[in-house]
């Protein structure tokens, strides 16, 4: 099932996909299953790895030399689909962020070493890689930018507008933390903005 999820993620993009490239990933590649409030990714370590997320959800959240926790992203399985610790993926240091799950999930794992072979023995996944980056990072770029220049309500707002899967899907306590106010303070504002925050 998880292989299929991808392969028709693949196909959508390049049809037919090149079924070397296909055969290599599923040899070189891991389905993972991981539980509730589990980490993925943790403080600290060298982590080499990426993950394209079957089902699920997850939140990164950086952490201070006191400990504090602070969510700062999210990844689902219908966006943001693509996991990485990214200060430790591109420049090999100790990560300062922890990727922990949010649902029961199940994700594909693959190593930095096999994704930059395929960056350079096929051109078709050199641009989905380089686009799929570029991407996630220009919605990243936009949502800070946002977030620094709005209110919390009208940051809010160009969430529900733009991004509705993060409303729908992260917990208020999450929510909270993204936002920088207290779980007190994001309970008002929920009711007062009357969206559906089912979690």
């Amino acid at each position: 099932m998880a292989y299929d999820i991808l392969y028709a993620k693949l196909r959508a993009l390049d049809n037919p996909i090149n079924e070397n490239l296909w055969q290599e990933i599923q040899t070189n590649s891991t389905v993972i299953d991981i539980k509730k409030n589990k980490v993925l990714i943790d403080v600290g370590s060298r982590h080499k790895y990426g993950y394209f997320v079957v089902l699920g959800s997850f939140v990164s959240s950086i952490v201070t030399e006191k400990g504090d926790k602070k969510a700062v992203w999210f990844y689902f399985d219908e966006l943001f689909n693509l996991i990485t610790a990214m200060d430790s993926y591109f420049l090999d240091e100790p990560t300062k962020y922890e990727v922990k799950s949010l649902e029961d999930s199940t994700l594909i794992r693959f190593n930095k070493q096999h994704v930059d072979l395929w960056v350079l023995k096929y051109p078709f996944f050199s641009q989905m890689y380089l686009t799929d980056i570029t991407n996630n990072l220009t919605a990243l770029n936009e949502i800070r930018a946002h977030k620094l220049s709005q209110s919390p309500t009208q940051f809010l707002e160009y969430i529900n507008q733009n991004y509705p899967v993060i409303i729908r899907r992260v917990s208020s306590k999450n929510m909270a933390h993204f936002l920088g106010v207290s779980p007190e303070w994001y309970s008002k504002l929920k009711k007062k903005m009357g969206f559906d925050f089912s979690r």
